[in-house]
């Protein structure tokens, strides 16, 4: 979406591997992604097992829809990524997360994901929502070293 175009050029200009993952090949390409270091076109429902996620891993979820989230959501904090950041309104992620524990996530495990996700500096335009979460993946990252 609007958000993702504009994060993934400000996340690669300070040194994160970007990797973009959309359903739709529409959205999901090199022309839309130049910088990107990789581009695919996966399902939701399991796009993560196309790349590898590790400690060192920061996961950044910006679909388009509540739906969608929680299906990224429930894969990421399976994982052992360093960082996961998901978009959303407080509502929307109350929802997400009580449907979550309704399948028997733990909240703790919950508790480590950043959401609403970036340093909140009054954003509002894609760009300044871009700014904030890269600016968040930046503390994150400076305070693991």
């Amino acid at each position: 979406g609007h958000i993702s175009q504009q994060l993934a050029p400000i996340a690669k200009k300070v040194h994160f591997k970007v990797v973009v993952i959309d359903d739709r090949e529409i959205f999901a390409n090199r022309d839309r992604f130049p910088e990107a270091d990789e581009v695919i076109v996966s399902e939701f429902e399991s796009c993560f097992n196309k790349i590898h996620i590790d400690g060192s891993s920061y996961i950044v979820i910006v679909t388009r829809g509540h739906l969608y989230d929680g299906l990224v959501l429930e894969q990421a904090i399976k994982t052992n990524a360093h960082y996961i950041g998901m978009i959303g309104s407080r509502k929307k992620i109350y929802t997400l997360y009580q449907n979550l524990m309704q399948k028997g996530i733990p909240k703790e495990v919950l508790d480590r994901v950043h959401a609403p996700i970036g340093i909140d500096i009054n954003s509002e335009t894609p760009e300044e929502i871009a700014v904030s979460i890269v600016a968040e993946l930046i503390k994150m990252r400076g305070s693991s070293l």
